[in-house]
């Protein structure tokens, strides 16, 4: 998703993009298009808008009016609305098996893109500063492709290699990118809900003392559940039968929008925090979940990254309007790192903790944290910061999250 939406903004700034996918677009195995369903902030889908993608995804998607946050068994609780801060929503909630093939509808017809599938990455070599003359700029990386149907092989060239290809990344294997990676001892069971009650655009947040449990509002009056549990417990969650797990469910969540009446395919995803201290090497950088993989508590991983597109599409125009066109090298590669670094660290660190201090039932902390969730509640500064980091515009905005749209150029090497 996050490649994806990468090689659409750096098109129409009119390079020329080579894209490679290891399952052809249409595949059911591609993981990055199947059931799930992701909670775009407001900012991502600001992006979207200024891409030109949106209306094609639109009549899928399901607003975010409200979000409720709540602590199971205790007294804490947050509620926040949109029309406190005069905003349409405060998100969107898309399915990933429908998206994905409207971004590939926009990617063929992108003349700019040149779609590899299905190929895989074999290799990678890199020229350095040094090696470089004036009239090689355009291969500071090389890599090699194999292609999956006959095995042959085929070597590009670039300026840069942008690595989108999620958790376990082979491009920053290839590149020596070092990962740090914090096992939660968790896994995240997924499926679709219905429940007697509307959700009416909520959003729900809930706190167990198995984990953090999201229902996002889907069309249709369903519901994407996303429930975190122990790695004990997970085995015996996944062998209920759906009447057993219901009830369980159930209990988990509570009566808040009536009877949950049916439970749709779960699947299950080991929860890590996998961050790259140092997301680049010479002529290559890491997007999406390959730079920064984050518990699902908050949201936040797919914003993140499509943030980081946006960021690098402004730096690359920068680069491109100054006739700086070594965007491979480790100057214009530090440079975007400092630019979001603010936003990695507040967004990582948030994430992490709330995982943490959410996972104690010891007793000072659980009342540390009701009464810090009923401050927020009451005091308008505190939740209007809680508000502007959900819809990811806490900081400076890239131009593509302000809606500033570019006209497409002819391709550039």
């Amino acid at each position: 998703m996050v490649g994806a939406s990468a090689a659409i903004a750096l098109s129409q700034l009119g390079l020329k993009i080579a894209l490679v996918e290891s399952n052809p677009p249409a595949h059911t195995s591609n993981s990055s298009f199947d059931q799930r369903a992701v909670a775009l902030s407001a900012a991502s889908v600001s992006i979207f808008k200024s891409l030109g993608i949106w209306d094609s995804i639109k009549p899928f998607a399901e607003s975010i009016q409200n979000i409720h946050v709540s602590d199971q068994g205790h007294f804490g609780f947050a509620r926040i609305k949109s029309a406190d801060y005069a905003v349409e929503a405060l998100g969107e909630v898309i399915p990933l098996d429908q998206t994905g093939p409207k971004l590939w509808q926009t990617i063929e017809q992108s003349e700019n893109i040149e779609v590899y599938s299905p190929f895989e990455l074999v290799k990678t070599v890199t020229l350095s500063d040094s090696q470089l003359g004036s009239d090689e700029l355009f291969k500071r990386v090389t890599v090699t492709l194999k292609n999956k149907q006959d095995n042959q092989e085929q070597v590009i060239s670039s300026k840069l290699l942008l690595g989108a290809d999620g958790t376990f990344s082979s491009v920053a294997k290839l590149a020596g990118i070092d990962i740090e990676s914090t096992n939660y001892q968790q896994h995240a069971i997924i499926a679709n809900i219905a429940t007697q009650h509307a959700h009416d655009n909520r959003a729900f947040e809930r706190f167990t003392s198995s984990g953090p449990l999201a229902l996002l509002p889907l069309t249709q009056n369903r519901l994407s559940l996303v429930w975190c549990n122990q790695e004990d417990d997970i085995e015996a969650l996944m062998a209920c039968d759906d009447n057993e797990f219901r009830q369980k469910l159930q209990l988990a969540f509570g009566y808040r929008l009536g009877a949950i009446s049916k439970v749709g395919a779960r699947a299950q995803y080991p929860l890590a925090l996998r961050v790259a201290a140092k997301p680049f090497a010479e002529g290559v950088l890491l997007l999406g979940n390959a730079a920064h993989t984050l518990h699902p508590i908050a949201g936040q991983g797919f914003n993140i990254g499509i943030r980081d597109v946006a960021a690098l599409t402004d730096h690359i125009e920068r680069a491109m309007e100054t006739k700086t066109t070594d965007i491979g090298s480790l100057e214009f590669l530090q440079n975007y790192q400092a630019s979001r670094e603010k936003d990695w660290h507040r967004t990582i660190s948030a994430t992490d903790w709330l995982v943490r201090i959410f996972s104690h039932e010891f007793l000072p902390v659980v009342i540390a944290r009701d009464k810090a969730l009923n401050l927020i509640d009451k005091l308008p500064f505190l939740k209007r910061q809680l508000a502007y980091s959900a819809m990811g515009i806490a900081d400076k905005s890239a131009k593509l999250t302000r809606g500033l749209t570019r006209v497409n150029q002819q391709p550039q090497k």
